[in-house]
């Protein structure tokens, strides 16, 4: 499928978004309520796959630089609770 018809992010695309090398770093921030819980595809010997809402990568980019403006992600969550991330 060409990637102007997927309805859906790659892991990659969201950790390069976020300007993060590992995996663990954007599961864990689904964790902490910062990303949206990605749907993990099951591939049988091939593994799995996780695939993210189209907006994820704009919301990692956004938690990234909050982050990097000294906000804790527990601020964060709050801020997207209160609906300051836009689009």
């Amino acid at each position: 499928m060409p990637e102007d018809e997927r309805t859906w992010a790659t892991t990659e695309e969201v950790k390069a978004a976020a300007n993060v090398r590992a995996t663990s770093t954007v599961f864990d921030w689904v964790k902490r309520g910062v990303l949206p819980e990605p749907e993990i595809i099951y591939r049988g010997r091939h593994g799995k796959t996780a695939r993210w809402a189209l907006h994820a990568p704009a919301q990692a980019e956004w938690v990234a630089r909050k982050i990097a403006a000294g906000f804790t992600l527990e601020d964060v969550r709050k801020m997207l609770e209160r609906g300051e991330f836009r689009l």
